[in-house]
C-alpha cells in the first residue's frame, strides 16, 4: 500500500500525471488492514479502553467484567454481519465493481463480515485465556516495546565493547 501511495505522489510531482488506480488500491488495502488490524488487537490485547472502573474491583469482578465486556463485543459483532453479509450478497447479485478497475465490490466489502467474524474467533479465545487467568497477569498484555529487555541488551553490548577495547590495549 505505501509502495503505491508513493508511486502515485511521485508520478503527480515529477511526471504531473497519477496513477488514479493506486488510489483504488489503496483504499481498499487500507480498509482491509484495520479491520485485520482489529483482530490482532483482540489477540494481542492492544485495544484501546477505558478501564479505570474495572482496574478499581477486586479479582473475581475485574475476570467477570472483562468477560463481559468481550461477550459484549461478540454480540456486536455478530449483529454488525447479518447485514454486512446482505450488502455483500447485494453486491455480487448486481455485479457491482469500483469505479476505475472494476475491482468487485463484493470481495472488497466481503472482508469486513470475514474479520468480523475471526474477530469473533479471538475474543472466544481470550475469553477462554481470560477465564484461567491468575490475579498477576488477568488482562496483563506485554508492552509493544519491552524497554527492560533493551536496557539490558544494550548493557551486554557495552560490556562486550569494553572486553574488545581491554583486550585490544
Amino acid at each position: 500500500m505505501t509502495v503505491l501511495l508513493f508511486i502515485q505522489v511521485v508520478t503527480r510531482y515529477l511526471l504531473h500525471r497519477s496513477f488514479t488506480w493506486t488510489e483504488e488500491i489503496a483504499t481498499i488495502f487500507f480498509v482491509w488492514m484495520v479491520y485485520l488490524g482489529v483482530c490482532s488487537a483482540v489477540l494481542r490485547r492492544k485495544h484501546l479502553r477505558i478501564d479505570a472502573f474495572v482496574e478499581a474491583m477486586p479479582f473475581k469482578v475485574k475476570k467477570v467484567l472483562l468477560i463481559i465486556s468481550n461477550i459484549i463485543f461478540i454480540a456486536f459483532l455478530i449483529y454488525l454481519i447479518f447485514p454486512l453479509m446482505k450488502m455483500v450478497q447485494n453486491y455480487a447479485s448486481r455485479g457491482a465493481a469500483t469505479p476505475l478497475l472494476k475491482f468487485p465490490n463484493a470481495v472488497a466489502y466481503g472482508m469486513l463480515p470475514l474479520t468480523f467474524a475471526l474477530t469473533c474467533v479471538r475474543l472466544v479465545q481470550e475469553i477462554i485465556r481470560l477465564a484461567k487467568e491468575k490475579e498477576e497477569d488477568l488482562g496483563v498484555s506485554k508492552p509493544t516495546i519491552d524497554m527492560a529487555a533493551l536496557e539490558s541488551e544494550a548493557a551486554a553490548l557495552q560490556a562486550q565493547k569494553a572486553k574488545k577495547v581491554e583486550g585490544g590495549n
